[in-house]
């Protein structure tokens, strides 16, 4: 009996099982419509008045928020479409005059205190009345704020953080966590249905850990916890395969290589020993991967408890940031449908073996292109050189003469098998619109020629599924924007979310009345909020510096201007309610009040808020969100220490209305980012 399939069975049931929960969750949770939301909503009455006075169906317009303080007004309108068609002459001549007027019509007699013009701008200041309901509509939605509906069609699998079993976590897997999760939330703020998934490599070079841990754990120190073996045995054999790879005596080695070389394969000192015991190393490696392939029962068995020990480990990580991903499925799960699609596609003829005739005339084809100066010498070589290890695999060919290789020459699975199983099962089990991969901008080319290779295969239509790679740039020395090795990468993260955790410790605890518990909490909670924020806030195909030496100056400036200030924004607001103590007051009972210069620019950066989200989930990009929340938090800052919310025992309640919009935004919008604020600091 094949146990890796029966296993399989078993996983799947309990995967449709998880999906069915994580979809019920879905349906019983409806957000906002986008187009209800005050701004929403004003900008689109302000499309009707532009329509009906115009007597155009359709008319393109944009609009500005402006500093009252500086211009005047708080919006500023353009009708981008006519502006091209006629120039600005004509525009400024024949058309701000009627768009003045729409302004100033009926439609918007409510929403609009004043219009003027200048130059090609009309400028709107709202009425008080317009940002009293506004302010108000956003604390009744309360919790809700930001949620929208703009993707509530689109069902979304989020393939992110995807580690190696048997290997450390890496700099790109913490980006990947990082930056999926918080694209995640995202998605989930508009609606869309989201299934998180963890696509962790436990089968990919697992014939090496099968033989290895058979050949070598009886010589590891008893010290020695079961995931560290599996790291000594990856590091045991990349010791060998390097100095394989120099093709060098024992003794011309690296001493660390030397060292491992000489514990484990005792008596090899020649370059052609090494290479004989490595081949046969190999060998015996392959073998165990066809039985672990084929379900074997003792490999299955062996390789289900490493696989255990890796995400004991993992887990570790994932406590750290405190991150749940839904569905945790190894590429294992998918080997069996990757084999079936390259099965049908050899038979279907979509997929053939490469052969030497086949390499032969390629080859003549890129030197016919290197005699016409249609490519490089380089590039010729470097295509040949693919061609020679591709002989005898099968390829999927695609679009402009590239192609995949969805199997080994000897009948073996690769990743790209699984992969392409991968969206298979991901296609039947969640019926997706949209993959999203967040993976490392150097498996550009690998993704690129997936998606082609999803469709050539017949595994979705054209169209069907939006295929998208978001890819990250990596971490570099801040001081000489060299890159890290991943080693370092994961070590600095580290460093500096360890000093983070100490260094808002030691500022929390001091002077507080907090509990040690309340304390650590907050602590932990603002230094993960630090490290996700200051990752995110940069465009993500970036690189991400960070210190060697001393992290106190990029800590001091996490709090200037990166989570922790956006967080101590919110915690003000929070403590001022708290002060406050009782249910707050309605706007329609606020009878006396003003709105001035700075409160009006406020307000309207948290009415952008829904917007911001739906932009930054549209586009992938977190910092769009990020950026954002700085914003707000820069303006509300002063804002508080100039207009006192509560003064002489006394309440300005308009302010309180502001001020719990304030704490709404702040705190949901970091919430996205996977920042949260502590009760107090």
């Amino acid at each position: 009996m094949n146990e890796l399939a029966k296993l399989n069975e078993t996983r799947r049931h309990e995967v449709e099982a998880l999906r069915d929960s994580v979809k019920e969750r879905w349906q019983v949770s409806t957000p906002p419509a986008a187009t209800d939301y005050p701004l929403a909503d004003l900008k689109a009455r302000i499309t009707r008045a532009l329509r009906e006075r115009s007597g155009r169906t359709e008319l393109l317009w944009e609009l500005d928020i402006l500093d009252r303080a500086k211009m005047g007004a708080d919006i500023a309108i353009r009708v981008t479409g006519l502006l091209k068609e006629v120039g600005a002459k004509e525009y400024i001549a024949s058309h701000v005059p009627w768009i003045v007027e729409a302004m100033r019509g009926p439609e918007l007699s409510d929403a609009v205190a004043e219009v003027t013009h200048k130059g090609i701008y009309v400028n709107v200041r709202l009425a008080d009345s317009w940002f009293l309901s506004s302010v108000q509509a956003v604390v009744d939605l309360d919790h809700r704020f930001g949620l929208n509906d703009s993707q509530a069609d689109r069902t979304y699998v989020v393939d992110y953080s995807s580690p190696n079993v048997a290997k450390t976590l890496h700099a790109g897997h913490l980006r990947s966590t990082m930056i999926g999760h918080v694209l995640a939330n995202l998605y989930e703020a508009c609606g869309a249905l989201v299934y998180r998934v963890n696509h962790i490599n436990d089968f990919g070079g697992f014939g090496f850990m099968l033989e290895g841990y058979r050949r070598f754990h009886d010589l590891f120190p008893a010290s020695m916890d079961d995931n560290e073996r599996l790291l000594a045995i990856y590091a045991i054999r990349r010791s060998l395969e390097r100095t394989v790879e120099a093709g060098v005596d024992l003794d011309a080695a690296p001493e660390t290589d030397r060292e491992v070389i000489a514990t484990y394969f005792p008596g090899l000192t020649t370059a052609e020993e090494l290479k004989n015991a490595h081949e046969e190393f190999v060998a015996a490696s392959d073998a165990r991967f066809q039985k672990l392939e084929e379900g074997d029962a003792e490999e299955v068995a062996l390789w289900e408890r490493m696989v255990g020990w890796s995400l004991d480990d993992f887990r570790s990580f994932y406590r750290a940031l405190d991150i749940d991903i839904d569905f945790t499925m190894g590429e294992s799960f998918y080997a069996d449908a990757g084999n079936q699609v390259v099965d049908q596609a050899i038979q279907d003829g979509r997929a053939y073996r490469l052969t030497q005739d086949m390499v032969d005339e390629e080859i003549a084809r890129l030197d016919r292109l290197v005699e016409a100066e249609k490519t490089t010498a380089e590039a010729r070589d470097q295509a040949a050189t693919q061609l020679a290890k591709d002989l005898g695999a099968i390829v999927v060919p695609l679009p402009g003469g590239e192609r995949l290789v969805v199997r080994r020459s000897d009948g073996r699975s690769i990743y790209a098998t699984r992969d392409v199983g991968a969206i298979r099962m991901r296609r039947d089990i969640f019926d997706p619109t949209d993959i999203v991969y967040v993976v490392g901008q150097e498996q550009r080319v690998h993704f690129s020629r997936l998606f082609q290779a999803a469709e050539v295969l017949g595994l979705v239509r054209p169209g069907q599924v939006d295929f998208r790679h978001i890819y990250f740039g990596f971490y570099v020395d801040a001081k000489t924007g060299k890159k890290l090795s991943s080693r370092d990468s994961v070590a600095s993260v580290t460093d500096l979310l360890a000093e983070s955790v100490r260094h808002y410790r030691a500022k929390t605890a001091d002077g507080s009345d907090m509990s040690a518990a309340e304390v650590e909490q907050a602590a932990q909670q603002l230094a993960v909020g630090a490290v996700f924020f200051n990752d995110l806030k940069k465009d993500m195909k970036g690189t991400v510096p960070i210190p060697q030496e001393d992290l106190a100056p990029v800590i001091a400036e996490f709090e200037k201007s990166g989570g922790p200030y956006v967080v101590y924004s919110a915690v003000r607001a929070r403590s001022i309610l708290r002060r406050y103590g009782r249910a707050l007051p309605k706007a329609a009972d606020i009878t006396s009040f003003s709105v001035d210069a700075q409160e009006a620019l406020l307000l309207l950066r948290l009415f952008e808020f829904p917007e911001k989200v739906a932009k930054a989930a549209a586009e992938d990009n977190p910092s769009i969100l990020v950026r954002h929340l700085l914003g707000i938090a820069s303006l509300y800052n002063p804002y508080y220490t100039v207009a006192p919310v509560l003064q002489g025992g006394r309440a300005n309640e308009f302010r309180l209305l502001i001020t719990k919009a304030v704490e709404l935004t702040l705190t949901d919008g970091l919430s996205l980012c996977h920042v949260e604020c502590p009760p107090q600091i």
